[in-house]
């Protein structure tokens, strides 16, 4: 598949240049042999599309969905476009053959960086398939072993209970099941009450004895998840589908949260009738901070090659094109015609544009890059965030209050320009003769500080929800809102460095409101 797209790739640049052929050449002969060469290109690569996207479309990652969605819009473009070209160069409208390769030149950059960033992406998780395989097949061993023993214990403990001379069976089998001690297995009855758990439930969740006997299994979930109902839901699936798996927050007695697996199973009897469920949790702490720092090793890594290439392999030619452009208007502007003026003026945009995603790739590739943690007044630090975009909330009139924030232990410059950014998108994109007002919290939950910058602007539609954090991604094409796409990826890696996660909540017409945590225990 990966190959599938490398080849989608150089069919799209060979487009590209063979429409760019047609276009200069005043040769009608090899026009139409470059036609020839470019209509068959064309049909491979439409070909190879329908291909990627059987495969792209018939996958479980919502992320690559996404980025083949944007994909289709900019193929649909080019493909239009040299259709379009091709008839045009039977009739040799070269003005009309014109405007369609400023089509495709301006399509094929996002195509090539749609199709870069889908093979990344399967290549990420072919990677992360691999690594994983071994742990879930000694997780799924061990969570089968637990199940099969509940099973047997709650469907045979009636009888085992009425002969004595299975006693020793019984006992034993309840030894068992509480010596496990990596892992939190409880027995609930139907409505998901706890009737008893072993030595594991105890550690994990940190509670003694029975003190937990009688309570609802949703006594372990967060806050959000307790208003949600999560667990009721939860046991409706496993009691339907006859298991539930989930990767949740879990809070322990002291009110500190760690990141869990839970599994629960229903339970029946012989007569089939449902008795009650068992959940076996796994705290996933430690391997997820495994995970991260192979993932951020390597991040890192890539991330200095990444810097060198954007700082001496990109910028230096970009800013040759624009002194080239700049030369000619001096020297010779009277000389070209209307066309070639416009042809000019296009590619001078172009690499306006390039410079400004230039430079901020290179910002968002820095980020992190030699971070030290320190002691942050977070009052302090929104109050000269305010004073530094002075100028731009009295243009707008915009009206900014802040709640109680706490001091934490942050990367001071990034937590900076995370509330920077996410203030000043709360005034950019404001309602038309409706002044900003914007409203700034912080409230602890559960070891994290969560945090929301709320507003009045124009909103956005759910469906772009997960798009705004990708890098080049907005949510609004108007020209008035100006940007590059780069301000939310950049505050939602800043948040993932502080062991946080950061999402938004909006309502199109209404306004929009950006939560982010951050870990109160960084160090």
């Amino acid at each position: 598949m990966i190959n599938l797209s490398g080849r989608q790739r150089m069919l799209s640049q060979k487009i590209t240049k063979l429409s760019l052929a047609i276009s200069i050449t005043n040769d009608s002969l090899q026009s139409d042999t470059y036609a020839v060469e470019l209509e068959d290109a064309w049909e491979t690569w439409k070909q190879s599309h329908d291909e990627l996207e059987g495969a792209y479309r018939n996958n479980d990652y919502p992320a690559l969905k996404l980025l083949f969605d944007e994909l289709e819009v900019s193929f649909n473009e080019i493909d239009l476009a040299v259709g379009q070209l091709l008839k045009q160069n039977l009739s040799k409208d070269s003005t009309a053959i014109a405007l369609n390769l400023e089509t495709i030149s301006e399509n094929e950059p996002l195509f090539l960086s749609y199709m870069d960033q889908i093979t990344f992406k399967l290549d990420e998780l072919v990677n992360d398939k691999i690594d994983k395989l071994s742990r879930i097949q000694l997780t799924l061993l061990i969570i089968t072993l637990v199940f099969i023993a509940l099973e047997i214990f709650l469907v045979l403990r009636p009888k085992l209970a009425e002969a004595d001379t299975n006693k020793s069976m019984h006992d034993n089998m309840l030894k068992m099941i509480n010596q496990i001690s990596d892992y939190a297995i409880i027995f609930l009855d139907k409505e998901g009450k706890i009737q008893n758990w072993n030595s594991g439930a105890e550690r994990i969740h940190g509670y003694i004895g029975t003190e937990m006997i009688g309570h609802h299994i949703a006594v372990f979930s967060s806050a959000e998840d307790q208003a949600s109902k999560k667990a009721d839901k939860q046991l409706q699936v496993a009691k339907e589908n006859g298991i539930a798996t989930n990767e949740e927050w879990i809070v322990r007695k002291d009110k500190s949260g760690f990141w869990a697996k839970t599994t629960i199973t229903a339970i029946y009897n012989i007569e089939g009738n449902h008795i009650g469920f068992g959940r076996v949790t796994q705290d996933l702490t430690e391997a997820k901070k495994t995970e991260q720092a192979k993932v951020l090793h390597a991040k890192n890594k890539e991330l200095e090659e990444f810097t060198y290439i954007v700082s001496h392999d990109l910028k230096v030619p970009v800013r040759t094109i624009s002194n080239y452009i700049e030369i000619i208007r001096e020297d010779h502007e009277s000389e070209l015609s209307k066309e070639l003026l416009r042809y000019i003026n296009s590619i001078d945009k172009a690499a306006a544009r390039m410079q400004a995603l230039i430079h901020g790739l290179l910002d968002y590739s820095l980020l992190g890059k030699s971070p030290t943690l320190e002691p942050l007044n977070l009052n302090q630090t929104l109050k000269d965030v305010l004073e530094d975009l002075n100028s731009l909330i009295q243009a707008h009139d915009a009206r900014i209050s802040v709640g109680e924030l706490p001091n934490l232990n942050v990367y001071p410059v990034e937590m900076r320009q995370l509330f920077q950014n996410l203030i000043t998108n709360a005034i950019k994109f404001r309602k038309d003769d409706v002044a900003p007002v914007i409203r700034i919290e912080g409230h602890l939950v559960e070891g994290f500080w969560k945090f929301s910058v709320k507003d009045n602007g124009i909103g956005i539609e759910e469906k772009q929800f997960e798009k705004i954090f990708i890098i080049f991604q907005r949510a609004t094409t108007e020209s008035k809102f100006e940007g590059q796409g780069i301000g939310l990826a950049n505050c939602k890696k800043i948040t993932e460095m502080h062991g946080g996660r950061l999402w938004v909540e909006s309502e199109p017409g209404i306004g929009s409101t950006f939560y982010f945590t951050i870990s109160s225990n960084l160090s």
